[in-house]
């Protein structure tokens, strides 16, 4: 009887042990594959497809059809964290270690737009709403650095927020004494400035870390931020705030003359949101 009972339980063990070998490496391709699928950025290119920065690459999706866009091969550790597409159609990328590159569609290669920057850790970078050679580049300690043509000479007018930025957008937002309105995702909230780097405030009481920022081109007032994975809506410029019901923990936002507002959520998914407040997923 005990010969049965240890014969038994080695069945057990090994049918245990095989299972074990089977199911861990599925669970653990699953969860890097979902990894990889994080969605750090989001933008559009000149044809309306969506540019898209994910931990595995960036990619350009237009309908049913996803195209990685190789990225620039910079010094090892550079991260990709920002993109931003310029009032002629360019597509910009920047991050912590990387400084700002422009894409060149023509012959698919990149282009660093570094040689006047202090250093390379550009953690947030807009562009101009309005003037394509107008970018903006924020350093942390370096502060805040713009470019009127194009990226060749960079010089620094403002020390920024008083937070750190994460995010960065410019709008034409009227009522600016120049041409237009900064936002800033910091760490405390939502900061605004005139685009003559007057004065830094408050955008309203929206309090947390900002991680995306967003505003709809045809109707400036509107902007949205991401606060710790909700997102939320200012149709005043930023004087007042409400919470958005989204799809899920957001991650990254745009405007596409496609599909319109896109959000992207935790795991990687894009979401457009319609005029009727419905989200509708965005196939790749």
């Amino acid at each position: 009887m005990k010969a049965i009972v240890f014969r038994l339980k080695s069945a057990l063990l090994r049918f245990f042990l095989i299972t074990l070998a089977v199911v861990l490496p599925t669970l653990a391709h699953a969860q890097s594959s979902g990894d990889s699928q994080s969605v750090k950025a989001l933008t559009s290119n000149p044809s309306g497809a969506l540019v898209v920065l994910r931990d595995r690459g960036l990619f350009a999706i237009d309908g049913d059809t996803s195209t990685e866009i190789p990225l620039p091969t910079p010094d090892a550790g550079a991260q990709p964290t920002s993109l931003a597409k310029g009032a002629d159609g360019s597509i910009y990328l920047a991050g912590p270690g990387l400084g700002v590159w422009r894409y060149n569609s023509a012959n698919n290669s990149w282009q660093a737009l570094n040689n006047t920057l202090p250093d390379l850790g550009v953690t947030a970078m807009a562009t101009h709403a309005t003037q394509a050679g107008t970018l903006y580049a924020y350093l942390g300690e370096d502060g805040m650095f713009r470019s009127r043509d194009g990226g060749a000479e960079w010089v620094k007018v403002d020390g920024g927020p008083r937070e750190p930025v994460q995010a960065f957008l410019h709008s034409d937002m009227p009522g600016s004494m120049e041409s237009g309105w900064l936002f800033a995702g910091t760490t405390r909230g939502v900061a605004r400035s005139m685009d003559c780097f007057c004065f830094w405030g408050d955008a309203g009481d929206l309090r947390g870390t900002v991680s995306a920022i967003s505003y709809d081109p045809a109707a400036p007032e509107n902007v949205y931020a991401v606060v710790e994975g909700q997102l939320h809506h200012s149709t005043d410029g930023g004087e007042t705030w409400a919470n958005v019901k989204a799809p899920g923990t957001v991650t990254a936002l745009t405007f596409s003359p496609v599909h319109g507002f896109v959000t992207a959520v935790e795991g990687g998914n894009l979401f457009a949101h319609g005029d009727g407040g419905e989200w509708t997923p965005v196939y790749e």
